[in-house]
C-alpha cells in the first residue's frame, strides 16, 4: 500500500517467477500461512512478517519419506500438542506448490505425488521453517 500512496508507477519486473523459489510467512499472532513466488511485502494482524529462512532439521524434527501407493508418505517424528506441534508440511516443484495443514493433538502425516525432485517444508510452531529435498 505505500507504494500505491506514493503516487509513482510501479512495474512488477517479476514477470515469471519460479516456484521452486517461493518465499513462506507465517504470523505469529493467529497463525495465517502465507506463500509468495516473488518479493512481497506481507502483513498480518499488524505486523509487517519477513520470510522465514529454512534450516536443516535435527533430531526432533526428522522427516521419513517413504514411497506408498505411488504417493510421497511423509512422516515427522515430533510432538504434536496445542503448545509445540508442526503446523504445516509442503512439497515444492518447479511448476506446483502444495500444502497439507496440520493441526494439534492430530498426526504429524501428509502424502503428495511425487512430481520429480522437490523440496520438502515444514514449520514448527516454536523452532520455525524445516526444509529438505526429496
Amino acid at each position: 500500500m505505500p507504494e500505491l500512496f506514493s503516487g509513482e508507477k510501479i512495474t512488477n519486473t517479476n514477470r515469471s517467477a519460479n516456484i521452486s523459489r517461493s518465499s513462506l510467512y507465517v504470523c505469529p499472532v493467529c497463525g495465517n500461512i502465507f506463500h509468495s513466488t516473488g518479493k512481497a511485502l506481507i502483513s498480518c494482524c499488524g505486523i509487517t512478517l519477513p520470510p522465514l529462512e529454512c534450516e536443516n532439521p535435527d533430531d526432533e524434527h526428522s522427516v521419513i519419506c517413504e514411497k506408498i501407493d505411488g504417493e510421497h508418505y511423509i512422516t515427522i517424528n515430533h510432538e504434536m500438542t496445542k503448545q509445540h506441534y508442526i503446523s504445516f508440511v509442503a512439497y515444492s516443484t518447479s511448476d506446483r506448490f502444495e500444502i497439507v495443514k496440520l493441526y494439534p493433538e492430530g498426526t504429524a502425516h501428509a502424502r503428495f505425488m511425487p512430481r520429480g525432485r522437490g523440496i520438502l517444508y515444514w514449520y514448527c510452531n516454536r523452532h520455525g521453517l524445516f526444509c529438505q529435498r526429496i
